[in-house]
């Protein structure tokens, strides 16, 4: 392990080079994230979209959790963007900011891991026991501060003591955790380095301690100059017993204090240390800057208004005192120096609201917060695919696919895929909904499941072959008596035939145009499949739905895995059958590419299926990509190819109500080939003989 050094976290670095991460940058902002973060997510142009992108800050807020909850050692810490609240931790969940940009990205990730480690080291109880109940430890300070003759006006309930006392608490608390997580997680110091140099390295805190201010006897100072031990511009001679107090702390060894009550026993320390030197509350006549943590500009000897300080620059202020003036020219030096001061004031107060916990962080609204959270804790990503926008298919534009793998109460709570999803309630309606003609085909599919379920039980059966009067094999001994007889064929062969584990993949069209009886018999079609399958142990099932969410140019593909035999019971997904609902495009082939690799990788020593229920054409637009026509054809029957050369059994389905056009078909006959079937929506008879013809065992 590492010495730490005071230096550590103060030093400016130089950010993550390649030899260290890989990436290399003109800034230091986010080089840390970058192995982990995708390429654009900090440099895209969002003045072109100001919605906010729920995928890419779902993504990042599991990555942090997943930061948090290695620093605590605890599973069940949870990460939350900023409803409207500052920045804290309650022991339980971490509040980060949702403003993710390239000046802000690592110190956030650095706060998220801060704040992470009071949650494992912070004795909560403790500190809220003696600020709120102002036990012994307070009781104790007030007995001292009377005997050296101090009044302390309220007792053991002084609000100044009790926040000066937690001042000093809490600088010495965030030493001992960093130092924690700094030794016993290397891997994640450039963070804390990018959290230390946005509040504690400001180049006005510089810039101050080394131009010796802040040298009154006043609490304010002594806490600005204990504040900014860390910092290597630090001077400890600069005010009586300021010196003594380093040592009392001694930083070097911070990783001493095992506990945050040892925390309080070095605070009352350093306070005695303090008092001794300015004195108390409004007895401290000597301190001409007392309550004032920086010594203030006469404000009104300044003519200049706010804005016209923000618009001054160096060579505003080297003009020629004979043309503007003596007077002009100390106005614009003491402007200057106001805005200085005014830099310096908040660098303090940002130093000041981290100790207190009171960061400002950038709001969600609560319906995107419940996105956020719900996509975070769902297997969501988005995968890049090949997309046509030219009707040329060899000079393909690459757009995102969504991929959901799994289904969730809180993504309908959330709307956070819109119109894909319904309630249980809603599928109610629809059933009791006379001009609907609705169907139960949740029911129906499991009815017509365990039908076809009993003759698929066949495929779990192992055979065996036994051959007899072979010239090889081994002795069957009711022959040996023919070997008298000239008979040397006396041998038997048994042949095995074991169970051979298998797969099946039904993707089904949940475009707009399936919505009514054709959704009703596809759904019916995959969930009877489904059920069968679960009475075979040999069989897995998934099924997944494909069709775009959002609206018009802002919609994305969609790949849904609705269900998984290896990851849920059928029993538990019967519901979820009933919260899918069709909508939007069908960017048929994209959707195939987006999970092709995962759909090969299953198949690895398995007999495998892929089944495809559609209604028509592949087609998909947005605002950057047009796929359709010949070129979406093509890219479809492509990623049927793969899957057959790869050794998978295709079969497709188009399912249709009244009528079905010869260019339709046409079209449909290119993407799969001699696997195509058209299926009559009210003929299930022949749909339930294509699958037996399928899956049943010879």
């Amino acid at each position: 392990m590492a010495k730490f050094s005071t230096k550590a976290l103060t030093k400016k670095y130089d950010k993550w080079s390649g030899a260290s991460s890989g990436y290399k940058s003109s800034s230091r902002s986010f080089g840390n994230s970058s192995f982990w973060m995708d390429d654009d997510f900090l440099t895209r142009d969002s003045s072109k979209d100001k919605s906010i992108d729920i995928m890419k800050l779902a993504g990042y807020k599991r990555a942090i959790t997943n930061f948090v909850r290695i620093v605590t050692g605890k599973d069940d810490i949870s990460v939350l963007y900023s409803s409207g609240k500052d920045s804290y931790t309650n022991g339980k969940s971490v509040v980060i900011s949702s403003k993710l940009n390239e000046t802000e990205f690592d110190s956030t990730v650095g706060l998220a891991l801060h704040e992470g480690s009071h949650i494992a080291l912070t004795d909560f109880a403790l500190t809220s026991r003696i600020f709120n109940n102002h036990d012994s430890t307070l009781q104790t300070l007030v007995e001292y501060m009377i005997l050296k003759g101090f009044t302390v006006r309220g007792g053991a309930r002084d609000n100044d003591l009790i926040q000066r006392l937690k001042t000093l608490v809490n600088i010495i608390e965030d030493r001992r955790i960093d130092r924690f997580v700094y030794d016993s997680a290397p891997g994640y110091q450039g963070y804390y380095q990018s959290l230390y140099d946005t509040y504690f390295n400001a180049k006005e805190i510089d810039e101050a301690l080394k131009s010796r201010k802040f040298n009154n006897l006043t609490w304010e100072d002594y806490e600005f100059h204990i504040c900014n031990f860390v910092n290597p511009n630090r001077t400890l001679d600069l005010l009586p017993g300021l010196r003594e107090i380093w040592n009392v702390i001694d930083i070097a060894n911070i990783s001493r204090l095992k506990s945050t009550a040892h925390v309080f026993v070095v605070a009352e320390e350093v306070f005695k240390i303090i008092l001794q030197h300015a004195g108390w509350g409004d007895s401290n006549v000597n301190s001409p800057s007392h309550g004032d943590p920086v010594n203030q500009v006469n404000k009104n000897q300044i003519d200049v208004s706010e804005d016209d300080v923000d618009k001054i620059d160096d060579s505003d202020l080297d003009l020629d005192v004979s043309s503007q003036g003596a007077s002009s020219k100390d106005a614009k030096q003491e402007a200057k120096e106001r805005q200085s001061q005014k830099k310096l004031e908040e660098a303090i107060k940002k130093q000041k609201d981290f100790l207190d916990g009171k960061i400002k962080k950038s709001k969600l609204s609560k319906q995107d917060s419940d996105k956020i959270n719900a996509a975070a804790e769902s297997n969501m990503e988005y995968v890049s695919v090949a997309a046509d926008f030219n009707g040329r298919y060899s000079n393909a534009k690459k757009t995102n696919c969504m991929v959901v793998k799994g289904v969730k109460q809180s993504m309908y709570d959330s709307n956070l895929l819109g119109t894909q999803m319904q309630s249980v309630d809603c599928y109610q309606q629809i059933l009791e909904s006379k001009w609907n003609n609705a169907i139960d085909y949740v029911q129906e599919g499991i009815n017509l499941g365990r039908t076809l379920g009993k003759k698929l039980k066949t495929r779990d059966e192992d055979r065996s072959l036994k051959t007899t009067r072979m010239e090889t094999g081994a002795i069957d001994r009711r022959l040996i008596a023919e070997l008298g007889f000239g008979n040397d064929r006396v041998f038997n062969q048994v042949i095995h035939n074991t169970v051979t584990p298998s797969i099946v993949h039904i993707s089904v069209d949940a475009s707009g145009s399936m919505e009514g009886a054709k959704w009703a018999a596809a759904m019916k079609t995959a969930i009877a499949i489904a059920k069968a399958a679960s009475m075979v142990s040999s069989l897995d099932c998934i099924i997944s739905v494909r069709g775009s969410f959002g609206l018009y140019e802002k919609q994305t593909p969609l790949m849904w895995v609705i269900y998984d035999s290896r990851v849920t019971s059928f029993a538990k997904a019967q519901n979820h059958f009933k919260m899918i609902a069709p909508t939007g495009s069908t960017p048929e082939g994209l959707c195939y590419e987006a999970v092709m690799k995962d759909i090969i990788k299953s198949s690895n020593g398995k007999e495998s299926f892929f089944i495809n229920i559609c209604d028509g054409e592949p087609g998909y637009s947005d605002r950057s990509i047009s796929y359709g026509g010949e070129a979406a054809i093509a890219h479809t029957a492509s990623q049927v190819k793969k899957m057959q050369a790869a050794g998978i059994k295709t079969l497709a389905y188009f399912v249709y109500g009244y009528k079905i056009y010869d260019h339709s078909k046409d079209a449909f006959r290119r993407m799969y080939g001699n696997s195509a079937e058209f299926i009559d929506v009210n003929n299930l008879t022949q749909l339930s003989q294509s699958l037996n013809k399928l899956f049943i065992r010879k």
